[in-house]
């Protein structure tokens, strides 16, 4: 899933159209891995790990007053 963002967004501008979307699938594929008990813990716990990155991410878009005025329209 990471991969496919990154070749996404790299082919184009990113925008919030575009960006909170992908960010929510990231966030729920991170979360299907963390509780697949298939993995490793150590996979398990980086992939925690990296949903708590991206819930800084999340933060500091809500921080944002583009993001509050794209969601206003």
């Amino acid at each position: 899933v990471l991969k496919d963002a990154t070749l996404f967004f790299s082919c184009s501008t990113p925008n919030l159209a575009t960006m909170i979307p992908a960010m929510d699938l990231i966030y729920e594929k991170l979360t299907m891995y963390s509780c697949n008990r298939q993995y490793h813990s150590s996979i398990r716990l980086a992939v925690q790990l990296a949903k708590a990155t991206l819930n800084q991410y999340y933060q500091l878009t809500d921080q944002s007053k583009v993001y509050h005025i794209a969601m206003g329209l």
